[in-house]
């Protein structure tokens, strides 16, 4: 037993009891114990006199007393809800009617929209790396709910690191991780990577993580491929799915 709790049993109280039942229990004591009241009997009174001692040591050391406030004790700050500078209200309604296709769309505009990019149709690396990581969540959030757990960023995440996929400014490594992962998720067939327009799977049967897909074919890599810009092909979706 704490010094403190022999305390606080000598005063006939529980532990961490206010300042004013420590007053009102000492002075309850007090008159109980009080060594004139048993005058007429010697060895009562001593004993009196030595219990009154315990109870004004008991009293002087609780009256100063601090008593710590543990980190369980102490009630948490409510967490402010995080406002999201997007409506994903029609990308709920898609996915909740299980139109896989327009809401693969839909979060490929909502991306656009994040990045003020809309009106060109495509991100620059900068602007995949600028869209931040709760309105991603937001969006992720939706997919897997509605997926049961088998399509959203954050599968994708997964996935990418299951398969040990290095994002890199190597080409090389670069293009090896996101052959093998397109690989995977059937973005890329045999030696090719499936284009827009190309016959894809849209429900819940389609590989694990292989939605959504249509953001993909916004970033700067399928971009400056199509228009032949670039000798080499880089999707960067890594970019996107890493954030969560």
């Amino acid at each position: 037993m704490t010094e403190p709790q022999i305390h606080y049993q000598i005063l006939e109280i529980e532990v961490g009891a206010s300042q004013d039942d420590i007053k009102q229990a000492y002075k309850d004591l007090a008159k109980v114990w009080h060594p004139d009241r048993f005058s007429d009997n010697l060895k009562l009174q001593k004993k009196a006199e030595e219990k009154l001692k315990k109870i004004n040591a008991a009293y002087e050391f609780l009256k100063c007393y601090q008593p710590q406030v543990t980190k369980s004790a102490v009630k948490p700050e409510p967490v402010q809800p995080i406002k999201i500078p997007i409506n994903c209200e029609k990308l709920e309604q898609l996915l909740e009617l299980g139109k896989l296709k327009d809401a693969d769309h839909e979060t490929k505009r909502l991306l656009l929209k994040l990045a003020g990019r809309e009106k060109e149709g495509w991100l620059l690396s900068n602007d995949a790396k600028a869209i931040s990581p709760q309105a991603l969540l937001v969006i992720d959030q939706l997919w897997v709910k509605y997926s049961n757990g088998r399509f959203g960023f954050s599968v994708q995440s997964k996935i990418w690191r299951m398969l040990g996929c290095k994002s890199s400014d190597n080409i090389s490594i670069q293009t090896i991780s996101e052959n093998t992962f397109g690989q995977y998720v059937q973005w890329r067939v045999g030696s090719r990577w499936l284009s827009p327009y190309d016959s894809f799977n849209y429900d819940l049967q389609s590989p694990q993580g292989s939605l959504p897909r249509e953001y993909i074919f916004a970033l700067n890599g399928w971009w400056s491929y199509s228009k032949e810009w670039t000798g080499y092909y880089l999707l960067r979706f890594d970019e996107i799915v890493l954030k969560l």
